[in-house]
């Protein structure tokens, strides 16, 4: 079986095939693990979560561009900016202005669609933010746009970088499955 799927198809193609398989796998863990990850809102402006995903699974993998705020390259709030920009939500359209956006949410109460706020250069300001996307026992998954590697998933927990920056998460959102 391996060797078909290698001749049928393109290394695009698996390659593109298995990042969808992760990101639909680290988005799904949740829900199989705790069964409450999504909020059912009985407010009129909630969003559904499977529009969210859909949208940020076809920027994985833009370059990081410093205030980018579209497709070609963007910048951690700008992506935000971006996809909820896309459902009609306005969000800041820099990292500082989600200081007080939402509710303030305890780390381990963090679940799908929380934002969480790092520190940039300055170690009092709020300089880079992520969305989480997944969690399990291992860790947080955020979605977000980093210099190093433009817009990518990655697990948080336990990376020096971000545990010495990590300055609290917001829910500025409640989600619809």
């Amino acid at each position: 079986m391996p060797e078909m799927i290698n001749s049928r198809f393109s290394m695009a193609q698996r390659s593109h095939f298995f990042q969808t398989l992760v990101v639909t796998f680290v988005t799904l863990l949740p829900l199989v693990s705790w069964g409450q990850t999504l909020t059912v809102s009985s407010e009129p402006d909630s969003l559904r979560w499977s529009d969210i995903v859909q949208l940020y699974e076809g920027r994985l993998g833009e370059r990081y561009q410093g205030g980018g705020k579209q497709p070609g390259g963007f910048d951690c709030s700008g992506l935000l900016y971006w996809i909820y920009g896309q459902m009609d939500q306005t969000l800041p359209a820099s990292s500082r202005g989600y200081a007080h956006e939402g509710k303030l949410i305890a780390r381990d109460s963090i679940r799908v669609g929380d934002f969480m706020l790092f520190s940039g250069r300055n170690a009092s300001e709020i300089g880079h933010v992520g969305l989480c996307v997944g969690h399990d026992s291992t860790g947080i998954y955020m979605l977000h746009s980093a210099t190093h590697s433009g817009v990518l998933i990655e697990n948080w927990v336990g990376q020096a970088y971000y545990e010495r920056r990590y300055l609290g998460a917001r829910r500025l959102f409640y989600y619809r499955p």
